[in-house]
Order: C-alpha cells, then sequence, then structure tokens
C-alpha cells in the first residue's frame, strides 16, 4: 500500500510570475512538516516553482529525506506567464480551463493534462518506492486535475458536497489530500484537510 500526502504549498506573496512564500506561508509548512514528522515519509516530490520548493525545503527541515523536483507537479496555468497579463484575465482564463477540462490555455496545459501528469509521477513512484509514505508538494489546480481524472464527481462530493462548484478553492495552503494505493486501486481518505494548521 502506498499512501499520497498531496500537499498545497504555503501561502505565496501575491504577484505575478514565481514569487516565494510569506511568513505565513513559511510558518504553514513547518506546522505541516510537524504533522508530517510520524508519517514515516520515505520521499518528498515537488513542484519547481519558488512556492512549493520553498515549501518543500521547510518541511524537510524535519523529515530529512530526498527531494525530486519535477516539472510535471507544476500548475497547469501561471500568472505572470503572459506579459503584461492582468490578474482578472488570467483568472478568466482559468476558470474556462476548469469548466472546460480539454481546453488549452495560452500559456500552459489542459487540465485533463495537468491532472495526467501528476498520475505518471505517482504512477512512477508505485514502480519505485512500493509501499511508501510519499508527500508531494505541489498547487491546488494540480490536485483537483488529478482528483478529476482519479474519481467520479459522484464520489469527490461525498467528501466536499460543493466540490465541482468550489475545485481549487477547496484546496487551501497548506491543506493535505490523502491519497491512498492499494491492491484495489484508488481510495481518497480526505480532501484538503487543514486541521493540522490551527
Amino acid at each position: 500500500m502506498n499512501t499520497f500526502y498531496l500537499i498545497r504549498h504555503g501561502q505565496k506573496v501575491g504577484e505575478a510570475g514565481d514569487p516565494g512564500l510569506t511568513e505565513l506561508g513559511k510558518e504553514q509548512a513547518e506546522k505541516t512538516a510537524e504533522f508530517l514528522k510520524d508519517k514515516n515519509i520515505s520521499k518528498i516530490y515537488s513542484s519547481t516553482y519558488k512556492r512549493t520548493k520553498e515549501t518543500a525545503e521547510i518541511i524537510n527541515r524535519t523529515l530529512n529525506v530526498e527531494i525530486i523536483f519535477d516539472d510535471r507537479l507544476r500548475e497547469r496555468m501561471n500568472w505572470g506567464s503572459i506579459p503584461n497579463q492582468s490578474l482578472e484575465e488570467f483568472l478568466k482564463e482559468w476558470e474556462y480551463s476548469n469548466l472546460h477540462r480539454e481546453f488549452k490555455p495560452k500559456a500552459g496545459i489542459s487540465s485533463v493534462q495537468s491532472g495526467q501528469d501528476a498520475f505518471n509521477v505517482i504512477s512512477e513512484i508505485l514502480i519505485s518506492l512500493p509501499d511508501s509514505n510519499i508527500a508531494i508538494i505541489t498547487h491546488g489546480g494540480v490536485i483537483c486535475d488529478l482528483l478529476r481524472n482519479l474519481f467520479s464527481d459522484s464520489e469527490l462530493r461525498k467528501f466536499k458536497q460543493d466540490f465541482q462548484e468550489k475545485l481549487d478553492k477547496l484546496i487551501k495552503e497548506c491543506s493535505i489530500t490523502t491519497l491512498i494505493k492499494n491492491n484495489t486501486g484508488f481510495t481518497l481518505k480526505e480532501i484538503g484537510a487543514v486541521d493540522h494548521l490551527v
């Protein structure tokens, strides 16, 4: 059995491009590390954006395991990839890509492809690290894209009644979504848990 702790990065500085974490974001990462320290984590996999790398590195001060940085765990679109794009324009395209999962944004990949990329990372882990617990530091959109590829709307609504309406808005900074893979397939334990941040 493998357990995957899918963790959104901590709170980021509110600017375009590749911002790092705020002071609160760093505290969130430290609290997440405390939660994970007795979970027997074998490895950390992380997106290559600054906010995820910083989150992974803070968590790893406690866990002290190998970190693998992988571009496939990056968000499907990133504000700042298109010069002079306003946040409003970015969010409009983001919401459209949430609703139309095959849509390929001007700078980025589709929601379906984002979920597939994350699934490919997990599939490789299942081969190289069977029966292990893994922390994956990624983005709210990636986590939702993966879940939407793996589970039906009705299965996801069992965990979050308004999942399809809110999607990545349910995945708060440094929240933990727990995904388990055993012989019968993938099961969800929880989506976007934040109790460890209190």
